[in-house]
This record gives C-alpha cells, sequence and structure tokens, in this order.
C-alpha cells in the first residue's frame, strides 16, 4: 500500500507513507526511462537531504511506464523567491527565468524551485523536494554547454 494520496502534479503522484513520501513519477514528464533516472541520480547528487529512492517500476492505468520512488518526508513552511534566489547563488547557480524559476550553471539545469517544492524547515535549513533537474545542454537556452550521446566512441 502506498498510504493515502496528498499531492498530484504534472509529473507524479504522491502518498503519504509516515516518515517518508512514496512518488508514482510518469514518464508524460520525463519522457524516457534513462532520463527519468538520469535526474533522479542528478537530483540526489544536489539535494541529498531529500535524496529519491527507487522502489520500483509500473505502469499507469493508460499502460504508461512509471517510477516508484520513496523520498524522506519533510515538514516545513514556504520560502520565498527572495530565500530561494540566495540559497541557489550560494550553491553557484544563477537564474535564468524567474517565470518558471529556472536557474542554472554551465553544466546543470533546474527549473520548478517554486515555494511548493523549496521548503524550509523550523531550524532554518532549505530543503529540495522537487525540481527539474537535468544536464544543461544548449538546447535548452540556458547557457548550457554539455552535449548528451548514445554513440559509442571506439577508442
Amino acid at each position: 500500500m502506498l498510504g493515502e494520496q496528498i499531492a498530484e502534479g504534472g509529473e507524479a503522484v504522491v502518498y503519504d507513507h509516515g516518515a517518508t513520501l512514496v512518488k508514482s513519477i510518469g514518464l508524460d514528464y520525463f519522457i524516457q526511462p534513462i532520463l527519468a533516472l538520469d535526474r533522479i541520480t542528478l537530483h540526489n547528487a544536489y539535494f541529498p537531504e531529500t535524496a529519491l529512492t527507487v522502489l520500483g517500476y509500473g505502469r499507469t492505468a493508460d499502460g504508461e511506464f512509471k517510477i516508484i520512488t520513496e523520498q524522506p518526508f519533510i515538514k516545513g513552511s514556504h520560502v520565498s523567491d527572495e530565500e530561494i534566489a540566495d540559497y541557489m547563488r550560494k550553491m553557484g547557480f544563477e537564474l535564468r527565468n524567474l517565470r518558471n524559476w529556472t536557474y542554472a550553471t554551465p553544466d546543470i539545469y533546474l527549473s520548478d524551485m517554486h515555494d511548493e517544492n523549496v521548503l524550509k524547515s523550523a531550524s532554518g535549513t532549505i530543503f529540495v523536494v522537487d525540481c527539474d533537474i537535468r544536464i544543461n545542454t544548449p538546447e535548452l537556452k540556458n547557457g548550457g554547454r554539455r552535449i548528451l550521446s548514445t554513440e559509442m566512441i571506439m577508442l
């Protein structure tokens, strides 16, 4: 049992599982399974306090692939746009588009960094519980310099 459903966003359905949250992440957002796993890995590298653990895989009622993850439950309050911008600057990210809360370095692209996805604990610690994180490629038009390829290079 996943627990009681507490939220549904563009990419995931979120369930209360006590000390953790269970997220059923559909590929309508991530598009390809390998990209979904890349984004989970990037989230875990940049935000280890809210790391996602892959529990398994499944399909939606429409037969679409989904990934089931677990994440620590964070009790916190909303964070202002200024606090988020300061937090991101300290991590080396530059605000690229306030309208969709996008920050970037030449290597990493982050969006959806708004007050529902970034929380502050009672002690003042900032936690990122959800965001769109990916390798920053030129196609994203945010100063990206990384190139993704599935080609094998023989040495």
